[in-house]
């Protein structure tokens, strides 16, 4: 479990581990995620509910408590107490894995991948903290589904954490500053042309008043070949540097080096572009679904007659909207969502590294396997895609840890080396996993440099081995 690096990572872990994590960054940058002021209006209320009159109908998340103070959301625990930060009680909330529109967002909630009903978007990743509500008293979070007093069902509801959701939104790699709080997501949008945008930890765009920065570029040995002040430029949310054209061939490596405050200078966030980033045109969609929402909230009906008022039976729009409006069967989005019955514990490309029951029942096989997970870290690691080697690198965990569970098959001399070597494993996978967070190359090849040594080894200790 990540314990020391991003909180970033920490919230996606809470609902795939289920197990305590306090943020504490480890180095100056972070792989960007999601923002949020950090001063802000108090977290809604949240009260352990009556037990509910029926069991639930499906298994739930397990508890996690938060710290509820803006600014300290990255504290987690499973364990009721104190936050260690700012001494408030630390309150329970139920965080799920969920897959939601990137523009409509909590209109539409699910279970898995799939296309957004509304404008067929691919649906995006997300870590929500579910609760349910009752019409008498909408501002109390109950942890639990049941009844009401008033005898009608409490409704589910989801609500976006801190950190929650990691997705790019112009198309670049996103990383995180070491307050937990700036992000950054670096965009290679033209030949010649880096641009870097910035958010808070709900990813809500930060605007780039008062930020300096400057753009390394290097050649395929680190050696620095320029060095570019970071300018304005049309957008108030990024800043953009003109990389000369005799060094703006792909794949383009640079740093780039950022201060965002007195208390927070010269943040490093290295980057590997193999080519140009495409945008993904999220935040223009969202402004225009905002631009039609105003429209249609003061443009005059065009037809005489008024509009119907609604009946007491209408339903409002809400996070629950896709259960108040089922899909039918086959349509867009109709498969995975939150009609399903069970609730995915973890997203399911991790899930499926972590499963040992898929693994080879012979050492010669587990050998095999080692060796074709390490294959795709190294095709990776040259590629320069440090964000994305986390989730080989857990797999090639797993793997060593099995094959340590076969220690009485070599001589009893070599048995703790074998376990020495799956130990080796195991912490560079997680250096592997956590600096790729804080976008800290070197630190990610000495892990990975770790990994391949204890991998070799082990491979050394088995030799021979039926």
């Amino acid at each position: 479990m990540r314990t020391s690096f991003a909180a970033c990572a920490l919230v996606g872990l809470a609902v795939a581990w289920q197990t305590a994590s306090y943020a504490a960054p480890a180095s100056a940058g972070s792989q960007a995620q999601s923002p949020a002021p950090r001063a802000g209006t108090a977290a809604p209320r949240q009260t352990a509910p009556p037990r509910p009159s029926a069991a639930p109908s499906r298994t739930l998340a397990p508890l996690t408590y938060v710290c509820p103070m803006p600014g300290d959301e990255d504290v987690m625990s499973d364990k009721p107490g104190d936050c260690p930060k700012c001494r408030m009680t630390l309150v329970p909330i139920r965080l799920e894995a969920k897959w939601w529109c990137p523009v409509h967002q909590a209109n539409e909630v699910h279970d898995g991948p799939g296309k957004c009903r509304r404008d067929g978007r691919d649906l995006v990743q997300v870590t929500l903290s579910e609760y349910w509500t009752c019409s008498s008293d909408p501002t109390t979070h109950l942890l639990e589904p049941g009844t009401c007093a008033g005898g009608e069902a409490r409704k589910i509801n989801y609500e976006l954490r801190a950190h929650g959701d990691h997705n790019p939104r112009h198309g670049g790699q996103f990383y995180m500053a070491s307050d937990a709080w700036h992000h950054v997501e670096g965009t290679y949008p033209e030949p010649g042309l880096f641009r870097v945008w910035f958010y808070d930890n709900f990813t809500k765009p930060l605007a780039s008043r008062g930020f300096t920065g400057t753009l390394v570029v290097r050649d395929a040995r680190d050696k620095e070949l320029a060095t570019i002040p970071l300018v304005r430029g049309r957008s108030t949310t990024a800043l953009e540097a003109k990389v000369p054209a005799a060094l703006a061939t792909t794949p383009l490596n640079v740093t780039l080096r950022m201060t965002f405050s007195k208390t927070l200078v010269n943040q490093p966030f290295d980057f590997q572009f193999n080519g140009v980033t495409k945008d993904t045109g999220i935040v223009a969609a969202q402004a225009a679904v905002a631009r039609a929402a105003t429209a249609a909230a003061t443009t005059p009906a065009k037809t005489a007659a008024p509009a119907a008022a609604p009946t007491a039976s209408a339903a409002p729009q809400n996070s629950n909207l896709q259960a108040q409006q089922p899909p039918q069967p086959g349509s867009v989005g109709s498969l995975g969502d939150i009609l399903a019955s069970e609730i995915a514990p973890m997203p399911p490309a991790l899930a499926e590294a972590l499963d040992e029951s898929i693994l080879p029942k012979t050492v010669p096989g587990l050998l095999e396997e080692l060796g074709t997970r390490l294959a795709v870290i190294d095709g990776l690691m040259r590629e320069g895609n440090i964000s994305e080697v986390w989730l080989p690198a857990m797999g090639t965990k797993t793997v060593a840890l099995v094959l340590e569970q076969h220690a009485s098959q070599v001589p009893e001399r070599l048995r703790a080396q074998v376990s020495n070597a799956a130990r080796a494993v195991v912490v560079a996978a997680w250096e592997i996993d956590g600096y790729g967070d804080l976008g800290n190359k070197p630190k990610v090849v000495d892990a990975y440099n770790h990994l391949s040594a204890a991998v070799a080894e082990l491979k050394a200790v088995y030799a021979g081995v039926q």
